[in-house]
């Protein structure tokens, strides 16, 4: 009589197609939160930066307005005149924010507005010396706003008779009436801003209005220049 031999059963497994069908469907659904996730990323960098614009043109407006507006008087100012136009540049002596630790009112400037090689919108500035430095100071930059296609400045003349006429450039001892700001954005951007318009005062700032210089680092680089 022959044995009969014990049947050993083999606990059931996974085939080969019943593995790489597994696989497959995982990819896909790793694949389709991949995207989600970064549609979901793409869209909330799209909203914050149209939130961001509108305040971020805001704050160069008023910036580029107090800078107009604060242009010292041109007897203040020995042997130029407190503007110093070209089509693409503006030299101004000008009041930046006072130092909080120093007088209430800041010495002025010699600011200047252009863009750079690099379509930047940049502000410089150098303390204007009421006497002979013992090392010459360092002029600051503060950039306002990036990818900046030119800026391009008029300066309003005023005509005998009443009226007048935008001139492209100004170098002469008097303040023009207005001095007008336009600001181009390459194209297909979706940043546009009217034209800046302002008067120069061409007097004493009252402490209020110089309180503040309403632009992102702007304030910071002042305090560490110290031109009190």
């Amino acid at each position: 009589m022959t044995p009969t031999r014990p049947v050993v059963t083999m606990p059931a497994g996974f085939t080969l197609l019943e593995v790489v069908a597994a696989l497959a469907v995982l990819g896909l659904l790793l694949l389709v939160l991949t995207q989600g996730m970064q549609f979901g990323l793409r869209a909330w960098q799209t909203v914050g930066h149209e939130v961001m614009r509108p305040a971020e043109l805001e704050a160069v407006d008023r910036t580029l307005r107090r800078l107009v507006t604060r242009v010292v008087a041109k007897d203040t100012v020995e042997g130029r005149g407190a503007v110093v136009g070209a089509p693409t540049a503006l030299d101004v002596v000008t009041r930046l924010p006072p130092d909080p630790d120093g007088p209430k009112l800041a010495s002025p400037v010699e600011a200047r507005l252009e863009v750079d090689a690099a379509h930047r919108l940049v502000l410089s500035f150098l303390p204007r010396p009421h006497a002979q430095w013992l090392e010459p100071p360092r002029r600051r930059e503060v950039v306002l706003l990036e990818h900046v296609q030119r800026v391009e400045f008029g300066f309003w003349r005023e005509a005998r008779g009443g009226g007048g006429t935008w001139s492209a450039s100004w170098n002469i001892p008097s303040a023009p009436t207005l001095i007008r700001i336009r600001i181009i954005f390459p194209h297909g951007d979706a940043r546009h801003w009217p034209d800046i318009v302002a008067a120069p005062a061409l007097g004493p700032v009252s402490e209020e209005s110089s309180r503040y210089l309403c632009c992102s680092g702007c304030c910071a680089l002042v305090q560490e220049v110290k031109i009190g």
